[in-house]
């Protein structure tokens, strides 16, 4: 079960996109961005999906598991437009991690990916909405 702590650290992060050839955008919690629905706009596409695969149900692994990690979900999202992306947070005592902000990812198969990956939640954008955690059942048992 996600720990209130935890929720807060999604909270209190910024969700750092690299765009080909631009400034990252920041996406933060409940709040709507003008950039990514630029961004969005050009890309002809209606979603940006946050996913990582570090540090599953929230406990520390080393780095080298972690990459491992990544580069399965990497695997797992061929085929779909997936642009870097870092989960900074505020508080300097947590690292920052990184994922993959992906176009126009179905929301049932993001959840599906997240919950493969161990993680308690993922972080969706829609084009003229505000940025939301969704959490998986794992965040919930």
């Amino acid at each position: 079960m996600i720990s209130a702590a935890t929720l807060q650290g999604y909270r209190a992060t910024t969700y750092a996109v690299t765009l080909p050839d631009e400034s990252p955008l920041g996406l933060r919690l409940n709040e709507p961005s003008i950039q990514a629905d630029a961004f969005l706009r050009r890309a002809k596409a209606q979603t940006i999906t946050c996913l990582n695969a570090w540090n599953p149900r929230s406990i520390a692994l080393p780095v080298t598991r972690n990459m491992a990690a990544h580069q399965r979900l990497r695997r797992d999202l061929a085929g779909y437009v997936a642009l870097p992306h870092l989960g900074v947070p505020d508080r300097s005592t947590w690292r920052p991690e990184p994922g993959f902000a992906v176009l126009d990812l179905e929301t049932e198969k993001a959840m599906a990916l997240a919950q493969r990956h161990g993680q308690f939640g993922l972080v969706r954008y829609e084009r003229g909405g505000v940025a939301e955690l969704i959490l998986t059942r794992l965040a919930l048992k």
